[in-house]
C-alpha cells in the first residue's frame, strides 16, 4: 500500500461504513476479466460514505473512479492509480407509491425480476443485461429498440460540482434529485445527462404499471424469451464487455454487420478475439490483456474505415 494510499485509509476509518481493499485486481470486478490492481478499492456501504472516500481523495488530490457493474468496461493492464468507488453495496431495491426505486448497485437483471416477480411490467426487453441500474442509467442502455430512460422516473445523485475536501460534512447540499421530464436534448442514443455532469448517481426510480394478476406468468415468460435471444446470440457464451461499438444509423448497417463484411469475424489477437459468432463482440478467449482489446479495436476502426469511410466509435469505456 502507497503512501497516499494508507493516509486515506487512516484518516476515514472511523467514520467509514463499507469495504477497503489495497492493491484489488480489476479483472474480479468486470465482466471481460482483464485489468490491472486498483491501488484501492472503496465499497462504500452509504451515501455518507461515499461521499467521505471521494472527499479525501481530494484532499489528496488522487484520482477516483466509480464502477457500476463493469459489464461496459475495460481497465488497463497497469491497473488504476487511485481509488475505484463501487456501488455495489447500493443494493436495496422497493415498491412504493407506483415506482421501484433500486440503489444505483442493484443488478439490472435482478431489478426486472423484481418487476416479473411482482407483477409490475414495462422492463421486460431489459431482463439478463449485465451491469447495474445505475450503470444502465448512466449509458442510457438500449435493448430491442427500448431506451431505459424512458423507463425512468427520478434518479437521486451525488453532486460533485464544487466538492471538495469537507463537502461530506454538508451532504445535503450535494445529494440533488433529478426528475426526467422526456426532454429530448438531455437523453438521446446511449447517452444520458449524467454524462454532462460530476455526479455519481445513487438511486434510480422507475415507473411501475402494475398488470392482472393472470398476466404475470406472460410477464415471466417474456422476460424468459429475452433473456433466451441473448444467450442464442452469444452474450453470455465467454467473457466480454458486450456491443463494443455504438450503431450508427448513418452508417446503414448495424456495427457488426460492417465488422463482419470487412471479414474480421473470429480475428485473433493475443488472448482477445472478435466473437465468431457476432462481429460486435470482442471476448476474452484466454488471458486477454487490455492491449490485446484495443489492437483489436483499432483493427476494427481502421479496416471498417478503409471499407465503408465510417469510423466506429467505441461504446465500451477503456480505462
Amino acid at each position: 500500500m502507497t503512501n497516499r494510499i494508507r493516509k486515506i485509509v487512516e484518516n476515514i476509518k472511523n467514520l467509514y461504513k463499507g469495504r477497503l481493499f489495497p492493491d484489488e485486481p480489476m479483472s474480479l470486478h468486470t465482466t471481460m476479466k482483464v485489468g490491472g490492481n486498483a491501488e484501492l478499492f472503496a465499497e462504500p456501504k452509504d451515501v455518507f460514505s461515499l461521499a467521505l472516500v471521494i472527499s479525501e481523495c481530494k484532499k489528496n488530490s488522487v484520482d477516483f473512479f466509480i464502477l457500476g457493474g463493469g459489464s461496459n468496461l475495460i481497465v488497463s493492464d497497469e491497473g488504476f492509480c487511485g481509488v475505484v468507488v463501487s456501488m455495489n453495496a447500493f443494493s436495496s431495491i422497493k415498491f412504493e407509491n407506483g415506482i421501484v426505486i433500486c440503489g444505483s448497485g442493484v443488478e439490472t437483471s435482478r431489478a426486472v425480476e423484481f418487476f416479473a416477480q411482482n407483477g409490475i411490467s414495462g422492463m421486460e426487453s431489459f431482463a439478463g443485461l449485465p451491469g447495474t441500474c445505475g450503470g444502465a442509467c448512466y449509458m442510457n442502455a438500449r435493448c430491442y429498440s427500448n431506451d431505459i430512460s424512458s423507463k425512468i422516473e427520478f434518479v437521486e445523485y451525488l453532486d460533485l460540482e464544487n466538492f471538495d475536501e469537507n463537502s461530506y460534512k454538508f451532504l445535503e447540499k450535494h445529494i440533488k434529485m433529478y426528475h426526467n421530464n422526456k426532454d429530448c436534448e438531455q437523453w438521446a442514443y446511449k447517452h444520458s445527462p449524467f454524462m454532462e455532469k460530476s455526479a455519481v448517481i445513487t438511486k434510480v426510480a422507475f415507473k411501475a404499471e402494475k398488470c392482472q394478476p393472470e398476466k404475470i406468468a406472460e410477464l415471466k415468460a417474456a422476460c424468459e424469451s429475452f433473456i433466451k435471444d441473448r444467450e442464442q446470440k452469444g452474450h453470455f457464451k465467454s467473457p466480454s464487455s458486450g456491443s463494443v461499438f455504438k450503431n450508427n444509423r448513418k452508417f446503414g448497417e448495424p456495427s457488426g454487420k460492417l465488422i463482419d463484411e470487412a471479414g474480421l469475424k473470429g480475428v485473433k489477437i493475443g488472448g482477445a478475439q472478435i466473437a465468431p459468432w457476432h462481429g460486435n463482440i470482442i471476448i476474452n478467449a484466454g488471458n486477454a490483456t487490455c492491449s490485446d482489446i484495443k489492437k483489436l479495436v483499432r483493427l476494427a476502426q481502421d479496416k471498417v474505415k478503409e471499407r465503408t469511410g465510417f469510423m466506429l466509435e467505441c461504446e465500451v469505456v477503456f480505462v
